[in-house]
């Protein structure tokens, strides 16, 4: 009962402590950083009961149903066998023995150190398991600034290159396009441009439906110099083939709609069209379906009429976008500019907010490695305290002890993270595909460096632990050696 007691009292007391975090901190951080995006209302906190419950019964069976386990086996033993120190496990031959053009290379340390891992099987166990939640929950952090920022860096560099559009008025006069198309042939500041006719439609696939934007580029061959349509996976590039059409990744899994099927497209008059779908591409912002002009004049039998200008402006400056904007709406028939830096800033205000909601999952991951490996790393002291105690009697010095403590801790640490990264690129995908909403699609992958930054952030948690350990071994007496467990 003493035991139980005292882990039912700490972990009702840690769970009050993170029922207040749960509800008051973490809200208000993540509330504050969509804030810097968009205008909110003032944030109203709730207190869940329900979740409260499930939250804090889950802690406090965690805890005392681990500490009845303990105890249980413990209470097992007669009572004189518990009045005397426990007898060290006894060592055993392990694998790594086996293969002995590696055994053979190791020092007695290494040696050591490899044995003991494999002794003391639950805290292996226990440590890889701390260890590997902590580098996961980093790991995910980074990866969620990763995902994001793949829509700037893939959306608005790799698949769509021009740098502006253009929308006009659907009744504009012919001379007054033929004005817009010489201002962009002849225009300095413009680089190359080339017309599109877009359209809103609803696409129907097995009685689902999703509104899309229709594409239509005036010159399929020049579109692929402001478009890119290519395959995520495998970066195949894809054509807008004749008598088909050619969907955004995101709008297919909506729809489940694979290649080749046919899905039913409705615009604004009722028309409905059969089309087979030809290709499905990387896309990460809206819904898109792309159609060359010779399948759109086929289908709705009609000419094509542009009604948007897309183009690459030599200078993304402020000043210059200002200019041609003003230039642009001076004229006959354009009723608006829009420059892709204001989605890229939009996007990157976005990323700069998730550096709270990282910073937390980091203290958070932090607080969890800190806590598995001071608590591990101090019973694994106090289990060998006589062990420990015996190899300074044979002249090992205060450093060598540590190491002799440490190397253990130091493997154990990689051998967590690696786990961890595993879990951290699974835990990603799901939160990405969770959060994303329905006409967006964020990144898959994580950056090189948000490995490094997670790998790197954990061992210095675990070099922490050392740190605040080395003085405990420090202070173990080399009288520890004689006391017998007899």
């Amino acid at each position: 009962s003493k035991y139980i007691l005292y882990a039912a009292l700490a972990s009702i007391g840690g769970s009050i402590l993170g029922l207040a975090v749960g509800f008051i901190l973490f809200p208000t951080v993540i509330f504050d950083a969509y804030g810097i995006m968009f205008t909110v209302p003032d944030l109203i906190l709730q207190f869940n009961v329900f979740y409260a419950a499930i939250a804090t019964l889950a802690a406090v069976l965690t805890t005392t149903l681990a500490a009845l386990s303990a105890c249980y086996k413990e209470l097992k033993e007669t009572p004189a066998l518990l009045m005397i120190p426990k007898a060290p496990k006894v060592g055993k031959k392990i694998l790594l023995e086996r293969w002995d053009f590696i055994w053979k290379r190791l020092k007695f340390t290494e040696k050591v150190t490899a044995r003991n891992i494999f002794r003391y099987k639950k805290r292996f166990l226990m440590t890889v398991l701390g260890i590997s939640g902590c580098t996961a929950l980093i790991l995910a952090g980074f990866g969620i600034k990763d995902s994001i920022q793949a829509i700037i860096d893939i959306e608005y560099g790799e698949i769509i290159t021009y740098d502006m559009s253009a929308a006009l008025d659907s009744n504009i006069k012919t001379e007054d396009e033929n004005g817009l198309r010489e201002y962009f042939k002849n225009n300095d500041k413009i680089e190359d441009s080339m017309m599109y006719k877009t359209k809103n439609t609803d696409v129907i696939f097995q009685d689902e439906s999703k509104e899309a934007s229709l594409i239509i580029p005036e010159d399929v061959e020049k579109f692929k110099e402001f478009h890119h349509l290519r395959v995520r996976t495998s970066q195949k590039e894809v054509s807008l083939d004749e008598g088909g059409v050619v969907l955004a990744e995101k709008l297919a899994k909506e729809l489940g709609v694979k290649k080749g099927d046919t899905i039913t497209i409705k615009d604004e008059n009722n028309k409905r069209i059969s089309v087979p779908v030809t290709g499905i591409v990387e896309n990460y912002v809206s819904h898109y379906v792309f159609m060359s002009r010779s399948t759109y004049e086929s289908l709705y039998e009609r000419d094509f009429k542009g009604n948007e200008v897309v183009a690459k402006v030599r200078d993304t400056s402020k000043a210059l976008e200002d200019d041609i904007s003003k230039e642009l709406l001076e004229k006959d028939g354009v009723t608006g500019v829009y420059f892709n830096s204001g989605v890229k800033a939009m996007y990157g205000d976005t990323i700069k907010s998730l550096n709270y909601v990282v910073i937390v999952m980091i203290l958070a991951a932090g607080a969890l490695a800190f806590v598995v490996l001071y608590n591990l790393t101090n019973v694994n002291i106090s289990e060998r305290i006589r062990e420990i105690a015996t190899i300074k009697v044979l002249g090992f010095y205060d450093k060598e002890v540590s190491a002799y403590v440490y190397k253990e801790n130091i493997l154990l640490t990689i051998i967590g993270i690696l786990v961890g990264l595993a879990l951290g690129v699974v835990l990603h995908r799901f939160i990405m595909v969770t959060a994303e909403p329905s006409d967006i699609m964020f990144g898959r992958t994580i950056g090189i460096f948000s490995y490094i930054y997670a790998f790197g952030i954990t061992m210095a948690f675990s070099a922490l632990v050392n740190w605040a350990m080395y003085y405990k071994l420090k202070a173990v007496k080399m009288v520890e050696s004689l006391k017998s467990v007899d």
